[in-house]
């Protein structure tokens, strides 16, 4: 994750709190999931799941006062 320090002080020099944050590796089942929405809409559908099980993520919640 190369870049993960980079993109959280992004995200924190924006004005965003990071209330919750873990480091993770998706299967395949838990990533086709959570992208089920756009199974059969995104042409990308697998090459995303594929992505997305290629590594180590980090899931955040993040927040911001009057944020949408």
């Amino acid at each position: 994750m190369p870049n993960a320090g980079r993109i959280i002080d992004m995200i924190l020099e924006e004005g965003f709190e990071i209330s919750a944050l873990q480091s993770l590796h998706m299967d395949k089942p838990t990533a086709q999931e959570f992208f089920e929405v756009y199974k059969g809409v995104l042409p990308e559908f697998t090459p995303i799941v594929e992505h997305m099980t290629s590594g180590p993520c980090i899931a955040m919640e993040i927040r911001q006062e009057n944020a949408v």
